[in-house]
């Protein structure tokens, strides 16, 4: 079914166009009829429009040019003064080293001194401006060819108008590198009061001397010359109709035209044209980069009789300038006398076809209308079936994902929601909703969160997006809502969607109570493994003091004990004791919490922690450990990348166990590129199978003996070290040389920044 205002509308597609049709055809006889004469009068004003449009667009056209191409000079002015500075110190360095390479086994360092200034000083390019000097890394000058009084002098600690320290800065980039660009501000003595101007140049390290030369130019000086340049390329550029293009400075003084004369004439100055300077000087004064001006000039100082005419203008700001081209109004009285014979002749035969034309086309019109209204009528209805079915289907799925939209009006605070919406919110359709009570219904713990992306919305333009829950009134049921939204600025308005997030948030929630336990189990796992250790590590010591103190009672009581086999059984004891002592205390950090913050640490200091841990299992087994490490500090969990050590260390114990190899081996390896840290652990025994190496991070799985392992550990690992330090872990298995022997077994690698918090 078609409703009334489907049917207005094709109503309107239909019919429009014949009515438009008859209206136009009425309105034309009328017009023939009446207006015949001024009808030629309009052509010809047409015609005057027109070529005063084409000329404007021409000037404007050609003024952009020129423009255009003084713009590009001045954006590749430095790149230009760049490459020639490198070009005249390459040469001078060339000269330099072949003088040293023809004297150095004859001459001493002296004589070869002053034959290289001898042959840099006279040396001038840039117009003259141009010359070389020669520095010592330690800031001592050689040669100044400009300036011979600073020869020898110590130039370390002069700084230019920004407080740089030139030569200390330049000593140490060329300690880096073999050349560089450089900017800098140096005195520029032609000037009053000696001023500082910003200089552009280029240093190349002479390295028999360790000096470096250089040159400079300053970037004032060099403009000049591109300004010069341009100046010359716009004189000479050539358009149609004896077009041309003038330049004037912001001051007024006309810098370039075609009439050579005029060039040194201030428009302000000489009674040229005081509407001109007058405009010029609003034209300067203002935002405004182009702007056409219409005004009466006199091309020579010595006219009398002033001309029409029309200019474009454009600003250099860069430079100062004003760029323009015009023409004269008068040309255009030529070309309409010559065309209004033309069109007046043509405008008879014109009507009587238009008449003919008109009666066709009309007919033509009605036919093509109808077909064309049924046609329409068909596709329209048939899109109409197509969005209604669109809509429906997308409200079904807006129900599935529990997804609706809402829009704000930032104005009045009023909110439209979506069924949807209502629904989640389990509120009537006919409550009036607005912002404040929206934020009613959010969680006390989340109003202000909701709130702040709000205000940042309207405010700043940011994206709104945050995760709150509520409490619906009805059923008292704690939901977690997704809310998002942008700021519409054409309307005023924020439009976005809410979504019930509550199932998937339940989820998230139970997994990360699950790695509790996970990390819980894994802290427990690496209890047992200390305790395995403590026992490991305590054999030796207690069998020393069982020992010391048999053998003192003993003597004893054979009345042969002497004060210094006292001492030395009392020494025995104590540092069995002390080692004792210091087991527990390693024990106990790992497991103290105070140790699970970010703090300052030493690599090689962890990895002897962890190794200290462990140590007394590897040592029963024949197990050797091979440190390759670099003395690098690291801001990181230490009890956690402990953590992360042992477990791995661990799981290369039980992997060489499992062979029977001769000489079993973990190495410990380490580099820092960039702030970045890769730690990797290589054991040799036989590395893991590509079927399972995929698999060894997940969770519960292991390919120990069932009792063995608790396959939590690298799982754990995996976490620590994606999660709390921020890094990567990976493994693989590598190929290694040890003691002239090849190995292969899995790597382990570790990469972190050094930072953690980064």
């Amino acid at each position: 079914m078609i409703d009334k205002n489907e049917n207005r509308i094709l109503n309107i597609i239909k019919y429009s166009p014949i009515v438009f049709i008859l209206f136009c055809s009425i309105f034309i006889g009328y017009f023939i009829k009446i207006e015949h004469t001024k009808n030629i009068k309009a052509e010809k004003e047409q015609l005057q429009k027109s070529f005063v449009e084409q000329e404007r667009s021409r000037v404007e056209f050609i003024t952009k040019k020129a423009y255009e191409l003084i713009a590009k000079k001045d954006k590749t002015k430095t790149e230009i003064l760049r490459t020639k500075l490198k070009n005249h110190v390459t040469n001078a360095y060339n000269i330099a080293m072949s003088i040293y390479e023809n004297n150095k086994n004859t001459k001493s360092k002296e004589e070869i001194t002053k034959l290289i200034k001898d042959a840099l000083r006279q040396i001038r390019f840039l117009s003259g401006r141009g010359y070389f000097f020669i520095f010592s890394m330690k800031g001592t000058s050689i040669l100044n060819a400009s300036f011979p009084k600073i020869e020898g002098k110590d130039l370390w600690e002069y700084q230019d108008a920004k407080g740089t320290f030139l030569l200390k800065e330049m000593s140490a980039i060329l300690k880096k590198q073999d050349e560089v660009f450089y900017d800098w501000y140096w005195n520029k003595p032609d000037y009053e009061n000696n001023p500082e101007y910003l200089k552009v140049g280029f240093f190349k390290k002479f390295e028999p001397y360790d000096w470096f030369i250089g040159t400079g130019e300053y970037m004032h000086d060099f403009t000049k010359e591109v300004k010069k340049e341009a100046l010359e390329v716009v004189q000479n550029l050539e358009y149609k109709n004896d077009g041309y293009i003038f330049i004037i400075d912001s001051k007024g003084e006309i810098i370039s035209t075609l009439h050579k004369q005029m060039i040194g004439v201030n428009i302000h100055e000489f009674n040229i044209n005081r509407e001109l300077s007058k405009k010029f000087d609003l034209f300067v004064s203002s935002n405004r980069k182009g702007e056409f001006f219409n005004y009466k000039v006199y091309k020579e100082i010595d006219d009398t009789k002033p001309k029409n005419k029309t200019a474009y203008m454009k600003k250099f700001d860069n430079w100062n300038w004003v760029i323009g081209s015009g023409f004269n109004i008068e040309d255009v009285d030529f070309v309409i006398e010559e065309r209004q014979k033309i069109l007046e002749d043509k405008y008879d035969n014109y009507l009587k076809k238009l008449i003919i034309l008109s009666t066709i086309f009309l007919a033509v019109v009605l036919v093509l209308s109808f077909f064309i209204s049924k046609y329409l009528e068909k596709i329209f209805i048939a899109y109409k079936t197509v969005l209604k079915n669109k809509n429906e289907n997308l409200l079904r799925a807006q129900k599935l994902a529990k997804l609706g939209d809402w829009e704000l009006d930032i104005s009045s605070n009023e909110i439209y929601w979506s069924d949807e919406v209502y629904k989640i919110f389990d509120i009537a359709e006919d409550k009036k909703i607005d912002l404040s009570f929206m934020e009613s219904l959010i969680d006390q713990e989340d109003k202000k969160t909701f709130a702040n992306s709000i205000k940042r919305v309207i405010e700043k333009g940011e994206k709104h997006c945050c995760i709150c829950k509520i409490k619906r009134q009805k059923d008292n049921k704690t939901l977690w809502l997704d809310f998002k939204g942008e700021i519409d600025k054409s309307n005023n308005t924020i439009i976005g969607t809410i979504q019930d997030i509550t199932v998937r948030k339940n989820l998230e929630l139970e997994k990360e109570q699950h790695e509790k336990i996970l990390y819980q189990q894994s802290k427990m796992a690496a209890m047992g493994e200390m305790l395995n250790n403590i026992a490991h590590q305590w054999r030796q010591p207690l069998s020393t003091i069982s020992t010391a103190a048999t053998g003192i009672k003993l003597q004893k009581d054979m009345d042969i004990l002497k004060d210094e086999d006292l001492t030395h059984a009392m020494d025995n004891i104590n540092n069995s004791a002390q080692y004792l002592s210091q087991t527990i205390e390693d024990f106990r950090n790992f497991f103290n919490p105070k140790n699970s913050s970010y703090k300052e640490l030493s690599l090689n200091e962890s990895i002897d922690k962890s190794l200290s841990l462990v140590e007394a299992q590897f040592k029963a087994k024949s197990i050797a450990i091979i440190k390759n490490i670099e003395e690098i500090r690291l801001f990181t969990l230490e009890n956690e990348f402990i953590q992360v050590l042992i477990n791995i260390l661990n799981n290369s114990r039980d992997a060489l166990l499992e062979q029977t190899i001769e000489n079993k081996v973990i190495m410990i390896n380490s580099k820092v590129e960039n702030e970045i840290l890769t730690l990797e652990i290589i054991d040799n025994a036989g590395g893991i199978s590509e079927e399972i190496i995929n698999r060894v991070f997940e969770p519960y799985f292991t390919t120990k003996y069932k009792g063995q392992g608790t396959g939590i550990g690298l799982y754990m690992s995996q976490e620590i070290v994606t999660k709390l330090l921020k890094g990567h872990i990976s493994v693989s298995n590598k190929e290694f040389e040890y003691e002239n022997k090849s190995y292969k077994g899995a790597c382990f690698t570790i990469v972190q920044n050094i930072n953690s918090k980064k």
